[in-house]
């Protein structure tokens, strides 16, 4: 009887930490989806368990029956959260947009507007690579719109709709080195690093954090909302509006100067009501 409350407690300890896992922020709440798809081995094992629970079957058996539940409710987030393989509902569905190396265009806009969270990095080659943040959240599958017409040709990021148990963080962008970006960005939590990025002009507004590159040479850079920046040691960098900034900055009379013996050559322009700290790495 002992080993049977054992593998009773562990049972509801598994439960538990499914539960703290999605409100912690790391399981997504479509492992429903999974669980439901497998039912043989996730629920079929609980049910038999309920149904002789009160009968003279042995402790054992009752045991094993829990102990097949117990495997899965452990097995299925390890699943999530290091192999996302494709014979899970969740899985199945396709989230990637991989446009890498098949864009000729060598400068372009790029347009994102989410309530959500996005991260920005770069990649080798021209194009881009969309997917989704694979964390729990409020936001559908990303969906890219290509404008062929104009010139630089635009991309357009928006969200698709999706059902509610399926819903992710945000999305994973990464950008091509070989092109010219103009970024207009706007995300909630978002996580912008724009090292080895050949960066023309920028957008940003909401919540986060941006990287800075060493290299960086910009024709404008505007910022709004509640934003850390990280400037590079190296980096001439002139900052204008209402900012925090380290105590080794100039403050000058259009701004502050990042380096004080040596000229600017890049600009940001921080929007009022906007809270910017900037941060030396």
């Amino acid at each position: 009887m002992n080993y049977l409350l054992t593998v009773r407690a562990v049972f509801f300890l598994t439960i538990s930490l499914n539960i703290a896992l999605y409100f912690f922020g790391y399981l997504r709440a479509s492992v429903l989806y999974d669980y439901f798809a497998f039912w043989p081995i996730t629920l079929l094992p609980l049910v038999v368990y309920y149904l002789i629970y009160k009968s003279q079957i042995r402790n054992s058996v009752k045991s094993a029956t829990l102990s097949v539940s117990i495997i899965s409710y452990i097995l299925f987030p390890i699943l999530h959260l290091f192999i996302q393989p494709s014979f899970l509902p969740t899985y199945s569905i396709e989230s990637k947009i991989n446009r890498i190396n098949e864009i000729r265009d060598f400068e372009l806009n790029l347009t994102v507007d989410t309530r959500g969270a996005i991260e920005v990095s770069a990649t080798e080659g021209t194009g881009y690579l969309l997917d989704i943040i694979n964390l729990p959240g409020t936001i559908g599958f990303p969906e890219a719109i290509e404008v062929e017409n104009v010139n630089p040709k635009i991309l357009f990021i928006r969200e698709l709709d999706v059902d509610t148990l399926l819903k992710t963080k945000g999305w994973d962008l990464r950008i091509g080195d070989s092109n010219l970006w103009n970024l207009d960005i706007f995300s909630i939590d978002a996580r912008i690093n724009l090292e080895n990025v050949n960066l023309k002009t920028a957008n940003i507004s909401g919540t986060g954090e941006i990287y800075l590159d060493k290299d960086d040479s910009f024709d404008s850079f505007v910022v709004g909302g509640n934003f850390t920046i990280f400037v590079p040691k190296g980096l001439p960098l002139l900052v204008e509006g209402n900012a925090i900034v380290p105590n080794g900055w100039l403050e000058v009379t259009i701004g502050y100067l990042s380096q004080t013996n040596q000229s600017y050559n890049v600009k940001i322009v921080v929007l009022n009501d906007s809270e910017v700290r900037f941060e030396d790495y």
